[in-house]
This record gives structure tokens, sequence and C-alpha cells, in this order.
């Protein structure tokens, strides 16, 4: 049966949302897609697959790559072996991918964002989205990690129920699991947010973000920040947007001062209206807003803010 597997990313028992981005890249390369996931209290959409191999696994011992690939070995058994394999881009599934492509033999193409299905190409980016490089893999089967953020608008929904079965693998390595570690819990969501005013590097310093926070109070915003910003602890973790923060869904996103990392513009490049602000007009972020200001954006901040005084 020619398909693609994909091996979905769960934890604390939730089914991770940066799923979708595979089930939208297996999708776009038209064969049938398997999704493989423990046997476990997952809400799966199983409308988006057509067969699912629940394995019976303890999510401590998924989520261990010595152990997935006693997993892939045993669905193949089942299922045979697949056209592709795909990961998400997270540290498990790199982890994972990883350690298959050299078990199995397979080439192994990282941190995909994009899919050219009539040439057959797959897409990486480099330095920010300046750069694209071309990956084919000449009709061998391949192991994919998938960029979050890249392809959740291209899963369909199947016509047909997917067919389900469980698989049994043998844990060949363990390890003691100690417990999950909670984020800090705040008074402020930046998921929820409906408009959210967030800083960047051109910030400058952390003197400045005092009059960021009064233009987002003035406008009803709440002030988030990109990964620099958080990790000069300018702005508490919390407020992180990007794949190693939060993914965000506003319907004003107003950036001032980014210049729009992949890591961040993953994930908010989903915001209903996008203005960005920089004062370098090649910054990628650019590419994404609905509208942008070149400038100063201390200049533009404070222009807001004697404007909304009235």
């Amino acid at each position: 049966m020619s398909y693609t597997l994909i091996v979905a990313e769960v934890r604390r028992g939730v089914f991770e949302e940066r799923n979708l981005d595979s089930l939208g890249l297996g999708a776009l390369l038209g064969a049938q897609s398997v999704l493989l996931v423990p046997d476990g209290a997952y809400q799966v959409p199983d409308k988006f697959v057509d067969a699912i191999v629940k394995v019976k696994a303890a999510e401590e011992v998924y989520l261990n790559p010595m152990n997935m690939g006693r997993m892939l070995e045993a669905a193949f058994a089942a299922k045979g072996k697949p056209d592709n394999i795909l990961f998400t881009q997270s540290s498990s599934g790199m982890e994972a991918a990883a350690y298959a492509a050299g078990l199995f033999g397979m080439p192994v193409i990282t941190d995909v964002s994009g899919y050219d299905r009539d040439a057959g190409i797959f897409l990486k980016s480099y330095y920010s989205d300046k750069v694209f490089g071309q990956f084919k893999t000449a009709g061998v089967p391949a192991i994919l990690t998938v960029r979050s953020g890249s392809f959740r608008e291209f899963a369909a929904e199947k016509t047909a129920a997917a067919a389900a079965e469980t698989i049994d693998a043998a844990a060949v390595e363990t390890r003691t699991f100690v417990e999950y570690v909670e984020e800090e819990k705040t008074d402020i969501d930046i998921t929820k947010a409906e408009f959210l005013l967030s800083v960047g590097r051109g910030v400058g310093n952390q003197g400045e973000v005092s009059g960021y926070e009064e233009l987002a109070g003035i406008l009803k915003a709440v002030l988030s920040g990109s990964r620099p910003v958080i990790d000069k602890m300018w702005l508490p973790k919390a407020r992180q947007v990007g794949t190693s923060g939060k993914t965000v869904k506003p319907k004003v996103y107003l950036a001032m001062g980014i210049s729009g990392a992949f890591q961040h513009i993953a994930g908010m490049k989903d915001s209903d209206c996008i203005i960005a602000v920089n004062k370098d007009p090649e910054a990628p972020i650019f590419q994404y807003a609905h509208y942008g200001i070149v400038g100063d954006i201390h200049k533009v901040r404070d222009k807001l803010k004697e404007l909304a005084k009235g």
C-alpha cells in the first residue's frame, strides 16, 4: 500500500495542535495517510487520515526515540514500508527522526516549511526566510520533520471514517520519568488576547519597554515579545510569541522592532491583521504583514500615543 506515516506528537494526554501541519503535508503528498499514536485518551482528529495505528505504550515510552524505532518496525509489519514518515519539528520529533533515519537507512529532511507538489520538491528556509533550499528524495522513502504553522490549512477531511487498529511493540529502553515541569502561571494568557502589541530586539533596551507597555494600555492591547526580548528578561517567558513560546491568533498583531525570524513568524502568522513597524525595509516580517511602516519604532510609538490620547 502506498501511504504516508504520520507520527503524532503528544504531551500529557493531549494531541498537539502542531500535528495539523504534518496532516496538511500528508494531504499534499497525495498518498493515503496513516497516523501513529499511543493507545491512550487522546482526542485524535481521525477525519483527516485514512487509518490510525494505535501502539500499546505509555506516553513516556512512546516519546523515547529508541522505542519509537521498534514501534515503526511494528507499523511496517502491519502496513508495509511507507513512502514517507513525517515527524513534527520539535525536540522529541527531531530526536526520533534522526534515530529512525539511522536505523532504517533513510534520508532525512528537517524543518520542511514548503512543498512544490508538481516538482516533488521540499523547501527549507535559511537566514530567517531570506533563502530557501530545495530538496528532492529521488523517489526513495524519506523521513521529514515538519515546521509548525506551515501546512495546517491543507489538512483535508476524508470522505470515509478512518480505519483503526492496535499493535504491540516491545520497549527496548526505559528512562525514568520524573515529572512534567509546568510553565509559570500568570494572570495574562497571550493566546486569548484579541489585540497583541509585540516588541522585539529593535526596542533597544529594557528602559524603553515601559513606553510600549503604556501604549498597549492605551490601545487596550496585551504586551508580548519575541525571543530576544524574553531572553534578556525584559518580559516574562509567558509573553513570548513563537515556536519556543506560544502560538497566537489575535484579531490584531502589532509587531514593533521585530525582524521576523521564522520561529517568531510561525507563532503569529495566522493573526487576522498583522501590522509591522521596522526601520529595515527588507525585514522578513513585511512579507507577512497586511500593513507596514518603515521607520523608527520609538517615534511611531510616541505618535500612536499622541493620536490615541486625542
